[in-house]
């Protein structure tokens, strides 16, 4: 994929439909308000377009499971499962992925395919979700990178947040290149505009 590329195509404002299937791992924010958009790879090792739609289905149904202590507002297939995503968390309610940082966040968990440059369509409409969520909870388009303690408004990956974030050093790419890439995407989608005035569950 040339995500650089991907990143100055203009293409239609498009945000898949969103499947609710609530779990109970999530909790109060206790009067926390949202500053961060963060950015997952659900890190299942890619096989092919119908694994990433297994992977997508199965990841679903971890989050469900409260005994994993984990979940994430969204779960997002790609071009796997086109058109579609999963919201399993309100908006105003915390999920539980980003330890410390739980209660400041919202997420987005995607698929393997678009950070191994297999998807760049993928890529673009996960750049259009992210701008939504920074527009919906009113932060700029600002990639957050602080080594391990990230302060701010913004976006940035799961991996900047370090280990008050859990420690995914990986997550959701280390390649500078792709990431620079996509905020890039990320900040010319914000410049755009043109934003839904609702999406999902609040």
């Amino acid at each position: 994929m040339a995500a650089t590329a991907t990143a100055n195509t203009v293409r239609p404002h498009v945000l898949p439909e969103l499947r609710w299937a609530p779990t109970r791992a999530q909790g109060p924010r206790h009067g926390s308000r949202v500053r961060l958009v963060v950015v997952h790879r659900w890190g299942v090792r890619y096989s092919s377009e119908k694994g990433e739609a297994d992977t997508y289905r199965g990841v679903v149904r971890y989050f469900q499971d409260t005994a994993h202590e984990a979940s994430a507002h969204l779960v997002y297939p790609g071009s796997a499962v086109p058109g579609e995503a999963t919201q399993m968390v309100p908006w105003h309610l915390k999920a539980w992925t980003e330890a410390f940082y739980n209660p400041d966040s919202v997420e987005v968990e995607s698929a393997d395919a678009i950070w191994l440059r297999h998807d760049p369509a993928g890529f673009h409409q996960l750049a259009h979700i992210v701008v939504w969520l920074l527009h919906h909870w009113r932060l700029p388009p600002v990639a957050l990178d602080a080594g391990g303690v990230v302060h701010g408004r913004g976006f940035c990956r799961h991996a900047d947040l370090g280990k008050l974030g859990g420690d995914h050093p990986a997550c959701p790419t280390t390649s500078p290149h792709l990431w620079d890439a996509f905020a890039a995407l990320v900040r010319h989608e914000h410049h755009r505009g043109g934003f839904r005035d609702h999406w999902g569950r609040a």
